[in-house]
C-alpha cells in the first residue's frame, strides 16, 4: 500500500512537471528567434523546480512510510457503531488494525465493543453513567448518543490542543469541516469525513414496481400525488405488511407542497427532536408554530389513516433497511448521499429506485451526524487522538475498517473498485458502512456505485459545490439546559414519534405543544436564538 502510494505520488508530480513545462511554452505568442533560448531556459528552470519539489515530497513520503513508532504502546477502549451487524466477526479486523496502528501511532485497541443501531444510544448512556473507561466512541443522530446531546451533558473531552499535538495530519485533511464538531471555538469531536451534502430520497423496490407496472412512473416521479398513486397500486396488489408511506415531515425539510421541487430546506441547528425551524433571517421558532409544517404533519396523518404506513413502525427499533431486507417494506423516505442506489443494494439486497426529492442544506447538523469523540471518561486521550489521526489519514486502515480484509471480504477489480470475492455473493464475514467510519474519501469505491472508479472524486466535487447553510459552523452549547433537555426528551418520547408518523387524533398536537411548553421548550429555543445571534455577531453578520 505504501509503495503504491509513493508510486502514485511520483507519477503525479512528474505529470505536474510536464504540465508546467507545457504551460510555460504556451503562455505567450511564439517568441522571436533571439528570445527562444530565454523561453527554453525559463521552461527548463520551471521543470527543474517542480522536479526538485517532487523529489523532496517523495523523500518525505518515503521517510514517513518507513518510520515506526519508537515509544511505548498505549491501549485504548472503543465503542463502535455497528450499522451492518459485523461486530461478531470483527476481531480479525481489530487484530490487523492493531498491527498497523501500533507501528504507525503507538496505540492498540484493547477492548473493541460493537453495538447495533437499536442498542447503541443506550450503550453509550450506560457506559457514561457508569464512568466506564471509554477512550473513543461514535456519535449517532439519536439522543443520548448524538453530538449535541453529549455536548449538553458535558461528556466530551476538548480536543483542540490535543489535535495540534497528536492529530496534525487529521486537522490538515479535515480543514474547516472540523467546525461541525466545534462549540465556542473548541473542537469536541471529529466528524466522519464524507459527502455531507445529502438529500431526501424516495426509495422503492424495483421488483414490486415491475410487478405493479409502475416502474416508468417511478423513474419520472416528481410529486407526492404521483407517489401516492404508486402506493395505491402496491396496496391494491396485495403486498401485505408493506410500509408504502413513511415520515414525510423530516427534520430540516418542509415537504408540504405537492411538487418535490417546491419543498423548503432549512437549518435545525442541531436539534434532534424536529422542534426547531430557522429562517434565512436568523429567527428561531418552534416548528409546530409554523402552519406549513403542521399542514405537512396532517398530510402524513392521511397516509396513516389510509393504512399506507407500516403500523409497527411506532414500536420497532429496526432500521428501515433491515425491514426492507426482511421483505416487509416496499418504500421509504430517507436522507442519504450520492451513491444511494449502491448503498441500499448493499444494505437490503434489493435493487431499488431512488428519487431525489430535495437536497438538504449543508449544515453543522449534517457534518456532526456521524463522527467519533473522546469521552471525559477516557484515561488515554492522547493515544485516542493518535488513533483517530491514523484512521482518518491512512487509506489502508480506512479500507480495512469499512470493507474488511482484502482477499477475504473484498477484492480490488481491474478498474480499482472494491467488490465481493468471486463465489461469495456478498456473504462475507465483514462488510461495514463507509459513511460512519473515518475518511471515506480515502476508501476504494465499491463496484456498482453508479459513477465508477471516479466515485470518490465525484463525491468530493458534489460536496464542495453544494448549497451551504448560512449558519454552517454554528453548534449550540446546551450544557446549561441539561434538565430542560431531559424534560423535553421525556415529552418527545411520549408524543414525537406518534405525531410524526401521523398516528394521532385531533387535539393531540395542541396537547403535545402544551407539554413541550411546560417542559421548557421556550427556554430551549431562546437559548438557541441567543447563541445564534452571538455567533452571527462574532462572524460579522
Amino acid at each position: 500500500m505504501k509503495k503504491r502510494l509513493l508510486a502514485i505520488l511520483l507519477s503525479t508530480v512528474m505529470l505536474m512537471a510536464a504540465v508546467t513545462a507545457c504551460d510555460a511554452g504556451a503562455a505567450a505568442p511564439a517568441p522571436a528567434p533571439e528570445a527562444a533560448e530565454e523561453v527554453a531556459e525559463a521552461a527548463t528552470e520551471a521543470v527543474e523546480e517542480v522536479a526538485e519539489a517532487a523529489t523532496e515530497a517523495a523523500e518525505e513520503v518515503a521517510e514517513a512510510a518507513s518510520e515506526e513508532w519508537q515509544g511505548d504502546i498505549d491501549e485504548i477502549n472503543i465503542l463502535f457503531f455497528d450499522l451492518r451487524g459485523v461486530g461478531d466477526n470483527a476481531q480479525p479486523i481489530i487484530d490487523r488494525m492493531n498491527e498497523i496502528t501500533a507501528k504507525k501511532a503507538g496505540v492498540v485497541v484493547k477492548n473493541a465493543r460493537w453495538a447495533a443501531i437499536a442498542e447503541y444510544a443506550n450503550a453509550v448512556s450506560l457506559a457514561m453513567s457508569a464512568g466506564e473507561q471509554l477512550d473513543v466512541c461514535g456519535v449517532f443522530p439519536m439522543a443520548p448518543a448524538s453530538f449535541s446531546a453529549m455536548v449538553a451533558a458535558g461528556q466530551l473531552t476538548d480536543l483542540t490542543e490535543l489535535l495540534d499535538e497528536e492529530g496534525k495530519d487529521l486537522k490538515a485533511a479535515m480543514g474547516e469541516y472540523l467546525d461541525g464538531m466545534s462549540v465556542n471555538g473548541r473542537i469536541l469531536g471529529v466528524p466522519c469525513f464524507r459527502n455531507y451534502a445529502s438529500a431526501m430520497y424516495v426509495i422503492m423496490r424495483n421488483d414490486i414496481l415491475e410487478d405493479v407496472g409502475m416502474m416508468e412512473q417511478a423513474k419520472a416521479l416528481d410529486s407526492w400525488s404521483g407517489l401516492e398513486e404508486i402506493w395505491a397500486a402496491v396496496k391494491e396488489s396485495g403486498f401485505s405488511g408493506a410500509e408504502w408511506g413513511s415520515v414525510r415531515m423530516q427534520a430540516g425539510m418542509l415537504a408540504t407542497p405537492d411538487k418535490f421541487a417546491d419543498a423548503v430546506a432549512y437549518d435545525v441547528l442541531g436539534d434532534t427532536y424536529n422542534l426547531v425551524f430557522t429562517d434565512d433571517e436568523g429567527h428561531v421558532s418552534l416548528s409546530y408554530d409554523n402552519p406549513e409544517f403542521v399542514e405537512g404533519i396532517y398530510k402524513q396523518k392521511e397516509y396513516w389513516d389510509a393504512d399506507l404506513c407500516y403500523k409497527d413502525g411506532l414500536t420497532t427499533e429496526e432500521h428501515v433497511d433491515t425491514l426492507t431486507k426482511a421483505g416487509i417494506i416496499f418504500s421509504s423516505l430517507q436522507t442519504s448521499e450520492m451513491g444511494v442506489e449502491a448503498a441500499k443494494k448493499e444494505a437490503t439486497g434489493y435493487d431499488e429506485t431512488c428519487i431525489e426529492l430535495k437536497k438538504n442544506l449543508l449544515t453543522s447538523s449534517h457534518v456532526n451526524k456521524f463522527g467519533m469523540v473522546v469521552p471525559v471518561t477516557s484515561q488515554e486521550p492522547e493515544a485516542a487522538v493518535r488513533w483517530l489521526n491514523a484512521v482518518w489519514t491512512d487509506p489502508e486502515l480506512e479500507n480495512l475498517l469499512i470493507w474488511g480484509i482484502e482477499g477475504e471480504d473484498y477484492v480490488i477489480t481491474e478498474t480499482g473498485e472494491a467488490d465481493f470475492p468471486e463465489g461469495t455473493d456478498g456473504n462475507v464475514k465483514y462488510h461495514g458502512a463507509d459513511f460512519v467510519m473515518g475518511n471515506y474519501f480515502n476508501a476504494l469505491p465499491w463496484v456498482g456505485n453508479g459513477v465508477g472508479p471516479e466515485f470518490r472524486k465525484a463525491a468530493y466535487e458534489y460536496l464542495v459545490s453544494s448549497e451551504v447553510s448560512p449558519y454552517m459552523g454554528f453548534t449550540s452549547d446546551n450544557s446549561a439546559l441539561d434538565n430542560t433537555l431531559t424534560a423535553l426528551n421525556s415529552v418527545y418520547n411520549k408524543w414525537g414519534k406518534m405525531i410524526s408518523f401521523g398516528a394521532f387524533q385531533d387535539g393531540d398536537i395542541d396537547a403535545y405543544v402544551a407539554e413541550l411548553k411546560t417542559a421548557g421548550v421556550d427556554d430551549y429555543l431562546g437559548a438557541l436564538q441567543e447563541q445564534l445571534d452571538a455567533w452571527r455577531a462574532a462572524i460579522g453578520e
